[in-house]
């Protein structure tokens, strides 16, 4: 076992206290800035006030999407169903959010998203009014192109500013355990 001297010890215990000083060449010069550095007061503000209405559109968004399975799935009319109603709503309400918003520049390219995913939402709930049925193909696309169209236009709204997500569901855990529980395919 190594044995020091009160002296050596009291050194020793002094350089523990005050550790010497090493030279910073190794930092860079400026802190690295996080992804939200460069989001201004203008731009945290229309962020805040757009969260709500781009859920809205999410939600709309869903609603419409369980609406087009229920019509595919069972050749129900959903003219009259009252999801529809709820989409539709959904839709007011978040375009009265889009176009009372302050929009700093640094937001325009997400904002220009947000407003075309609110025309393509509008547009296939319009078509989702008409009488669909499942054997009218002609009528379920003119619901699923501009409800996949506002999808992509929510998907590219969320890479333009942080703060705004879509979770993608084939990513969930239920979607990889139903993935891991098919057969292999040969």
């Amino acid at each position: 076992m190594l044995r020091l001297s009160q002296r050596d010890g009291k050194r020793f215990a002094d350089r523990l206290i005050d550790p010497p000083d090493f030279p910073l060449t190794d930092l860079p010069a400026e802190p690295v800035p996080s992804p939200a550095a460069g989001i201004d007061d203008a731009t945290a503000a229309y962020m805040a006030a757009l969260r709500d209405p781009f859920e809205l559109l999410r939600q709309a968004e869903a609603q419409l999407a369980g609406l087009m399975v229920l019509a595919t799935a069972s050749g129900q009319a959903i003219a009259g169903h009252p999801m529809l109603d709820l989409a539709a709503e959904a839709i007011r309400e978040a375009e009265d959010g889009i176009r009372a918003a302050k929009v700093p520049t640094p937001a325009r390219h997400h904002h220009m998203h947000l407003l075309q995913a609110m025309r393509d939402l509008r547009t296939a709930t319009t078509a989702a009014r008409r009488c669909l049925v499942r054997d009218d193909e002609t009528a379920i696309d003119a619901v699923l192109d501009p409800l996949r169209a506002a999808h992509q236009h929510l998907l590219w709204a969320t890479g333009a500013l942080p703060g705004f997500e879509i979770v993608a569901l084939s990513q969930s855990c239920c979607a990889q355990h139903v993935a891991g529980n098919r057969p292999e395919r040969q």
